[in-house]
């Protein structure tokens, strides 16, 4: 296979699955009345998904290959991932299990503030103030849309 497309095929892959998402999610309504309905997010996560990954791939297929002294500057070889890395694919799809998982009970902040904790870890975070920071962060924006812009169609907060 060319080295051109091989580097392309992450952002295929993904952009695969965001047209999966995309298809899936075109039975849902995107508005029921004047009101978001159970749809829009999965139909907005599955365009951005789909556009992230194809324009990921062509970034990648038009690149050259990476330069040798950036990866050993990152203190990494170019075939193996990091320490840090090494459990970011489990970390993230355990980041949307949790999500899908808690969201009933928990609702809707916590539920992306412990999402957000795993996801941030699994992409190598170990800092506890930055950690903290960046699910803090991400709590207090899912209040503020859900809160104030847009009626969420799940509880924001945990049932009692």
């Amino acid at each position: 296979m060319p080295k051109p497309v091989q580097r392309m095929l992450p952002g295929l892959a993904i952009a695969a699955v965001g047209t999966v998402i995309l298809v899936l999610a075109q039975d849902q309504p995107a508005w029921l009345g004047g009101h978001v309905g159970p749809g829009l997010m999965a139909q907005l996560l599955g365009v951005g998904v789909t556009g992230l990954g194809g324009a990921w791939a062509l970034i990648r297929g038009l690149s050259g290959p990476p330069d040798q002294t950036r990866a050993s500057m990152a203190g990494c070889s170019a075939g193996s991932p990091s320490a840090g890395l090494r459990f970011s694919g489990p970390a993230l799809l355990g980041a949307v299990l949790v999500f899908a998982l808690t969201l009933p009970v928990a609702g809707l902040v916590v539920s992306a503030g412990l999402s957000a904790a795993m996801a941030a870890w699994g992409a190598g975070e170990r800092k506890v103030p930055a950690l903290a920071a960046t699910v803090l962060g991400l709590m207090a924006l899912v209040a503020v849309i859900g809160g104030i812009l847009l009626p969420p169609t799940a509880p924001l907060w945990p049932t009692l």
